[in-house]
């Protein structure tokens, strides 16, 4: 038996077919958002609207923790610069959860501005030459400046010791650990955001709280992740009087176009789905000023998309009759520090919370980044016996939110149970997809071993179309009672060394079919290039991670995608076959794709999981659980998680059978 050739046998080109399905599900989006926020015309229209961008973004983070009246900030150390001095110090933003910042501080008694620096994705973030430079200029000109190790990065990494099928977690300047922390997150339905944000809110206490800062006149910066994390605590944290977010801001959808990735922190879900996008982040900010830092040759943020966010911003501005306090400036240079974007920067700052003008310093003196370290060994989880991780607060959250979650669901006396899940999943995985006539195409019918070889294609949905492949293998011996769908981590692309698996599968069920989901097998979008710094990181960095968060940012996800797919498979072979009921056998990410397609369709006889991996409770809880990003979803840890939908099937008196390697257990 043998799968498909090029561009399904050269009648349909499906290299870029779930690329583009995303980009233009996101254009049609894009319209309406824009629509939207062209229709706020008055303060009472902007202050809803603003209220709105800020309500939905708490909701999709998982709300915002309380914070810790007591932050126990400990000074670990001092370091004495010519005009300055740097404080070393740690404080808790959650019980046994340190943050380690540096606060710059300039001589004098004060009081004077303060500035939160938020670093991005830089390794090592605080004592980064161009950070710690930053810091100085700032200090230099009467600033009192904190920065902060973020989650996963410094004196803060959480997974130094792990690794996740032969790749290392730690890496990347925090991007592989953020995106594994923040994997999880999305399952219990929140983000990592929500922990960085958190941290970025008792770090502003701490400034807030020192006798040499006036708290009228804080700010916050910072570039690239740091930007994000800028806007967000903007958004959310009115103590902040300016706020400088550089190489953050450009429009969404240009962003998309460019194939690049989005961070878990920033991948906030369904945000695109509700028209906010990065001028509404601006915008919430108005009147406040605000300064745009910009590199004309950003490779992650489009200047064109900066320009059209900037123009809408300043319309927002003008409401209150303050376009003026938004600054922009564009640096000629590609991605870089908030110290690289010149001294536009800081001669702003200094006209909007400083007290003398912006001289700048040629010469800044840096230190060895073990000299900024707040700990003695350089690591926080080495340095205090009770240090939590970042899983331990995800386990924490999601035991708090889902206290049954991880437990097997008790429906014996429950008539109604089955039937509301199914509910439940339909809405998930059906109802916002518009189903299309499949029409399907047979391009070749052969014989083999006795059985006969269909390869055909059919539509699953139209404008934007998704194409979806299969290979029907009947058994004119059997009755094709229960056909089964047929789904391997590889779809197609798994046979010819399946034909005995395939064939032995259609003479038990009569008939089995062979699909491939959208991205699967002979439909498997092309591979889209990684940035070169992370090249040999595929899983964590890969294709699937790529197109799985731009779903998430669309309300959406790979998983509720290809379960949709397989669903619709099913109708077709029960179609094709004339069989009252069908059967899913599915293998690895297939089992799940198996498992949630038999908990929406009516009429199923049998399950068959092949190793089927953990629940998603397991995958959100769990230390080392694995990274699969093909299983991105957002809250799937409550009453949809996996144990829930084999209670269902239970109910409904579905046989399942689950398989681990050569052993076969039958759940009833």
């Amino acid at each position: 038996m043998d799968g498909f050739g090029d561009a399904v046998d050269g009648y349909f080109d499906v290299e870029n077919q779930l690329s583009r399905y995303l980009l233009q599900r996101a254009d049609d989006l894009r319209s309406k958002g824009r629509g939207r926020t062209a229709a706020v015309d008055s303060r009472e229209d902007f202050e809803a609207h603003r209220e709105r961008v800020r309500s939905t973004l708490r909701s999709r983070i998982g709300g915002v923790p309380e914070r810790p009246d007591d932050l126990s900030v400990e000074t670990t150390g001092r370091r004495r610069g010519d005009g300055y001095s740097v404080e070393l110090l740690t404080f808790k933003s959650r019980p046994d959860f340190h943050v380690t910042a540096n606060c710059y501080v300039p001589d004098g008694d004060g009081p004077h501005p303060g500035i939160l620096f938020l670093c991005g994705h830089a390794e090592p973030p605080k004592s980064d030459p161009l950070n710690q430079k930053a810091c100085i200029e700032l200090a230099l000109h009467g600033f009192v400046v904190l920065i902060i190790d973020p989650i996963g990065q410094g004196e803060r990494k959480q997974y130094r010791d792990v690794e996740i099928e032969g790749t290392a977690v730690s890496g990347g300047g925090g991007t592989f650990p953020h995106s594994y922390a923040g994997q999880k997150c999305f399952y219990a339905g929140a983000n990592l955001a929500r922990y960085m944000i958190n941290d970025d809110r008792c770090a502003l206490d701490y400034l807030h709280s020192r006798d040499d800062v006036d708290d009228d006149r804080l700010g916050v910066a910072g570039t690239s992740g740091g930007g994000i994390q800028t806007l967000y605590l903007s958004l959310l944290d009115e103590r902040i009087d300016v706020a400088v977010p550089c190489c953050s801001i450009s429009h969404r959808y240009e962003r998309l176009k460019t194939g690049g990735r989005t961070h878990a922190e920033q991948a906030i879900t369904g945000s695109v789905a509700e028209g906010i996008d990065d001028a509404d982040l601006v915008a919430a900010m108005a009147p406040r000023p605000v300064c745009i830092g910009a590199a004309a040759s950003d490779r992650y943020f489009p200047i064109e998309g900066v320009h059209e966010t900037i123009a809408s911003v300043r319309r927002l501005y003008d409401i209150y009759d303050a376009g003026e306090r938004v600054n922009l400036v564009v640096s000629d240079t590609g991605h870089c520090s908030v110290y690289e974007l010149g001294d536009e920067v800081f001669e702003w700052l200094c006209e909007r919370l400083g007290d003398t003008e912006y001289e700048p310093h040629d010469e800044l003196p840096t230190l060895d980044e073990a000299e900024l370290h707040c700990t003695s060994r350089g690591s926080v989880r080495d340095a205090y016996a009770n240090e939590r991780t970042i899983d331990d607060l995800i386990r924490e959250y999601v035991t708090k939110t889902y206290p049954d979650a991880g437990t097997k669901p008790t429906v014996d006396s429950d008539c109604g149970y089955a039937e509301r899940l199914r509910r439940t999943l339909t809405e998930t995985f059906v109802a916002d997809r518009e189903s299309c006539e499949l029409f399907p195409r047979f391009i070749s019918r052969t014989e083999s071993d006795g059985v006969r070889v269909e390869r055909v294609w059919f539509k699953t949905e139209r404008d934007p179309d998704i194409v979806c492949t299969g290979v029907l293998v009947t058994d004119p011996e059997s009755a094709a009672e229960s056909p089964a769908v047929v789904l391997y981590e590889r779809g197609t692309d798994e046979l010819p060394e399946r034909s005995e698996d395939v064939a032995s599968l259609a003479r038990e069920h009569g008939a089995a079919f062979v699909f491939d989901p959208r991205g699967v097998g002979a439909v498997r979008n092309r591979n889209i290039p990684v940035p070169n710094w992370a090249d040999h990181h595929d899983g964590m960095y890969g294709t699937e991670f790529k197109l799985a968060n731009d779903a998430l940012l669309l309300g959406s996800s790979l998983l509720e995608m290809r379960v949709f797919d397989v669903f619709r498979a099913g109708s077709f072979l029960r179609s094709e076959t004339d069989a009252e009921r069908v059967s899913f056998v599915g293998e690895g990410i297939g089992a799940y794709h198996a498992l949630y397609a038999a908990g929406i369709a009516r009429n199923v006889d049998r399950v068959t999981l092949r190793s089927l991996g953990p629940s998603f409770f397991e995958l959100a809880t769990r230390r080392e659980a694995p990274f699969r990003p093909q299983l991105t979803a957002f809250d799937v840890v409550g009453d949809r998680d996996v144990p829930h939908v084999l209670a269902a099937l239970d109910r409904r008196e579905v046989r399942v059978e689950r398989e681990i390697g050569e052993r076969k257990t039958a759940d009833r």
